[in-house]
């Protein structure tokens, strides 16, 4: 039961990055000043919700890679890296009708970069606070 919440808040907190995500593009997209001019179906609306949510639980679930003790956390991070790229370069291939160009790719590795910079960064940010705590505690019993 709790892996399976764990995947909803890992699902959840990919909405809210996603739709963050989202707001960037649209705002990046407009064709000038004017915040009318950018629109939105509910259709693609409904489909970057469901997307956001998928890619976070995916990160969540890719994470188990950093449960292989026998693995050095520079083995895990880079199996992960490259496993969580594969997944996000197929997924903007399929948004994309799987027509590849240079510029395109370019935009995958770019945007893979900074989402993984995000999870992951937030990630290990709150394990080194956490890692920080358990020190004190640690030198509070000496």
């Amino acid at each position: 039961m709790k892996y399976l919440r764990n995947i909803l808040i890992s699902g959840l907190i990919g909405i809210g990055i996603g739709m963050i995500w989202l707001l960037v593009e649209l705002l990046f997209s407009m064709n000038s000043n004017n915040l009318h001019s950018v629109t939105i179906s509910g259709t693609e609306l409904a489909f970057w919700i469901v997307a956001a949510f998928v890619i976070g639980a995916f990160f969540y679930l890719a994470g188990s890679i950093f449960q292989k003790d026998n693995w050095s956390l520079r083995k895990q991070f880079v199996i992960n890296f490259f496993v969580c790229f594969v997944a996000w370069t197929f997924f903007e291939l399929m948004i994309n009708n799987f027509s590849l160009s240079f510029d395109l790719f370019f935009g995958i590795i770019v945007s893979f970069v900074i989402m993984y910079a995000i999870a992951y960064g937030g990630y290990f940010f709150k394990l080194n606070r956490d890692i920080s705590k358990i020190n004190q505690k640690l030198k509070q019993v000496k």
